[in-house]
């Protein structure tokens, strides 16, 4: 098994897409991207375990394994997704706030589309809000979800001070 710990660079990022080394994949899901601990095996049948220290999620073409001969890097499967385009900053608001209330994460992207992934509920949902949804095979790319677990180290007590 091939171990890895942190992300060495993004072969899309850096132009190292034409480097001489192989290039193995290991698929994820989008909602896979985010894990902490990974242990699977690339498109070639390498098992590889990965440990992301980093406080980044996974992005497409990271590369998690590099040697001189080969280069082991993620690839976010597409999936169906709900997007949405909406007309002006408000349709925007109202998006947002209809999946938000729903804790389904979201994504958008530079040409401000509003992507998720694909339920039919949430599908209704926007249909009776008037909006227009499209379903789409897309990769999710970053759903800039909220990390609950994480826990901040408090230095300082709060005491309440006695009357006298």
């Amino acid at each position: 098994m091939i171990l890895a710990r942190d992300i060495k660079g993004n072969i899309w990022a850096d132009g190292k897409e034409q480097d001489a080394a192989e290039l193995d994949f290991l698929e994820l899901e989008w909602f896979d991207t985010e894990r902490r601990v990974i242990r699977g095996f690339t498109v070639q049948g390498r098992e590889i375990g990965f440990k992301n220290l980093g406080e980044d999620s996974l992005f497409d073409g990271d590369i998690l394994f590099e040697t001189e001969e080969l280069r082991i890097v993620v690839r976010i499967l597409p999936c169906p997704c709900l997007v949405v385009r909406p007309k002006n900053v408000l349709d925007m608001a109202r998006i947002c706030l209809e999946i938000g209330n729903k804790h389904i994460p979201v994504f958008i992207n530079k040409d401000h589309e509003i992507i998720a992934a694909y339920e039919n509920p949430l599908w209704e949902q926007l249909l009776r809000a008037g909006f227009t949804p499209t379903k789409e095979s897309r990769v999710i790319e970053r759903t800039h979800t909220l990390r609950i677990h994480q826990y901040a180290v408090v230095q300082n007590k709060i005491t309440l001070a006695k009357e006298i």
